[in-house]
């Protein structure tokens, strides 16, 4: 069982956190530290009893808070919201008629609410060790899971930070996500240490939640994604290995159609000479089988899907890897690059669509 800390401690998991995102991020931070009234940056906020919110200089947001226990609800809202690298999506179902708020209620687990939280000062070393806490907005559940991790900076001092791990559950689609980011230069957290983590979650799952997990079936999403044609998402990368060795990685714009390397190339060279290939129809179908036999039985490694939006800085990328963690589960990664929306909306949005649109499918009991 994890120690309690001394209060300075603590807040200093916060501080090294916060300070080892990026500019980007914690500009964002603030956005939200105003956008849900944490704290105000007017200057003529004056207390009283009808406005409880504080005020501080928008310049010193950050480091006038980080360190100051009534700023602890914030940065642990923050965790609940962010944008993070990684997420391995399931589906689920309950093995009884028990509700996941039924479940949560009798294990005694606390519902995180800004106005009332209060840390207990304690940090985890490992999944489990300290009970979660949990946020509810509206159909949405986010579980959280707090870790210790430390790295060494360029004068080799050590720096301890916070590890978050959010699962996600949408109780309406029945669909969890275990999100995550990246360790800080940590040689020793190996790709290794990341399938432990995620087999770490799902055995807590199925053992505290009385929950059945399902794979995330991807079979259907490159055909369902490449007939789209709303123009909204598109498969803008891809990975394409063929089964006598070779591989390719195509890239398309926006403002072109998604063409298999090669093998699509020849499919439009059949299209748009029709009329050559009708005068010998043999060969045109003996030439259409070979690229469909190609095609089939080429493996897809992964891809990239954009989500286009009329500005370009709220477009944004999502690299999905098939057959990760021992060829069985689907890794999506989250790429911030020039989007500006560093919260969790964009997340909730990207595996919702590909559930609703049937790229992601219900498979194999875990």
């Amino acid at each position: 069982m994890a120690l309690k800390m001394n209060e300075n401690t603590f807040l200093g998991f916060y501080k090294n956190t916060i300070q080892g995102y990026s500019k980007a991020y914690q500009r964002y931070a603030i956005h939200v530290m105003e956008d849900q009234k944490f704290a105000s940056f007017d200057a003529q906020v004056k207390l009283s009893s009808e406005n409880m919110i504080p005020f501080v200089e928008k310049e010193r947001a950050i480091s006038s808070t980080v360190t100051n226990i009534h700023f602890a609800p914030f940065y642990e809202y923050l965790e609940f919201i962010k944008l993070y690298k990684y997420s391995v999506p399931f589906f689920y179902e309950f093995s009884n008629d028990q509700t996941l708020q039924d479940i949560l209620n009798s294990k005694g687990f606390e519902c995180f609410e800004p106005q009332n939280f209060q840390p207990n000062f304690i940090i985890g070393t490992s999944l489990g060790e300290e009970p979660p806490i949990y946020f509810q907005d509206k159909n949405d559940l986010y579980l959280k899971f707090v870790l210790q991790k430390s790295y060494s900076n360029i004068d080799m001092d050590v720096i301890n930070y916070r590890f978050p791990i959010i699962i996600y559950i949408n109780t309406v689609m029945h669909i969890l996500e275990i999100r995550y980011d990246s360790t800080k230069y940590d040689s020793a957290f190996a790709a290794e240490s990341y399938h432990l983590l995620i087999q770490n979650c799902i055995e807590w799952l199925q053992e505290n939640l009385n929950i059945n997990l399902y794979i995330c079936n991807h079979n259907n999403i490159i055909p369902i994604l490449k007939d789209n044609d709303d123009g909204r998402v598109k498969i803008y990368k891809q990975m394409m290995e063929l089964s006598t060795g070779g591989s390719a990685e195509l890239t398309s714009s926006e403002e072109t159609d998604y063409v298999l390397p090669f093998i699509g190339e020849l499919r439009e060279l059949v299209s748009e000479n029709e009329d050559l290939f009708e005068r010998c129809e043999d060969a045109k179908n003996l030439l259409l089988q070979y690229l469909d036999d190609k095609e089939k039985t080429a493996s897809y490694p992964y891809i990239y899907i954009k989500w286009v939006n009329p500005v370009e800085s709220e477009s944004y990328t999502v690299k999905v890897t098939f057959d990760y963690f021992n060829s069985k589960y689907t890794l999506m990664q989250h790429i911030s690059g020039q989007c500006k929306d560093l919260g969790k909306e964009r997340m909730n949005n990207a595996i919702q669509y590909l559930c609703e649109s049937g790229s992601f499918t219900k498979g194999e009991k875990i």
